[in-house]
């Protein structure tokens, strides 16, 4: 079984339903990447995973380490071993790097030390006291996905982490995103825009349009199929 497993899940909001039957599932220690375009129900369908009170689940099951999360709120989802950086980063702006972390740590059932984490990104422990709203973006960025590793999650969900960032930073951000799969076995399902990041460091890749997967490939055929990617990418 695997540790994640989407089925037939259906969701929306109050303006019109947004998922139909999307089916997909994530291995134990595997980066999985959810692609698409804007509009085709990405953010959708990781807020629905994590509990969040829209959208709504209309039907189907998430299952994540035998347990469903359907009907969970998003604490118990996270209690049992899930956490979602979101797309806008969400930091807490005023809050220091450190008083970010340890929020994090005093909210978690089992979480990692904060200096063990800091260890990983010593680009924050050198502003440790520096408040989050005084980062740079790919800091912020760096600052969510720390924030995240701190509640050590079996699962941890990724939404755009590199949108709006220096090729330089993103870089880096893909690095952050290997090293936490590889040394803290921690399974990751990415959505991301750019679609060399996921290339880079998904192992699979499902294919999001119109709230439908419609599409569940391998990096080398994402990356040799171009008409694949211009018609459901548009790259």
């Amino acid at each position: 079984m695997a540790l994640l497993e989407v089925s037939d899940l259906a969701a929306g909001y109050e303006t019109g339903q947004v998922l139909f039957g999307v089916d997909l599932a994530v291995e134990a220690e595997e980066v999985v990447a959810l692609l698409g375009r804007n509009g085709a129900g990405k953010t959708t369908t990781l807020n629905a995973i994590m509990g969040a009170d829209v959208p709504h689940v209309l039907d189907g099951s998430i299952a994540f380490d035998g347990h469903e999360l359907v009907g969970r709120p998003s604490h118990e989802i996270s209690r049992l071993g899930v956490s979602l950086v979101p797309e806008e980063r969400r930091t807490f702006r005023e809050l220091t790097v450190v008083e970010n972390l340890r929020l994090a740590h005093d909210h978690a059932p089992s979480p990692l030390a904060v200096d063990e984490v800091l260890d990983r990104f010593p680009e924050l422990r050198e502003m440790h006291d520096r408040a989050a709203k005084h980062l740079s973006g790919g800091e912020q960025q760096m600052l969510a996905i720390a924030r995240s590793l701190v509640a050590n999650p079996s699962l941890m969900l990724l939404d755009e982490p590199c949108e709006g960032l220096a090729p330089y930073i993103v870089r880096r951000i893909e690095g952050i995103i290997e090293e936490i799969n590889a040394e803290r076995d921690v399974s990751i399902l990415l959505v991301e825009q750019n679609v060399a990041v996921a290339m880079a460091v998904a192992d699979r890749h499902y294919l999001l349009d119109e709230g439908h997967v419609v599409e569940e490939v391998t990096t080398d055929r994402l990356r040799s199929d171009e008409a694949l990617r211009q018609r459901y990418l548009g790259v």
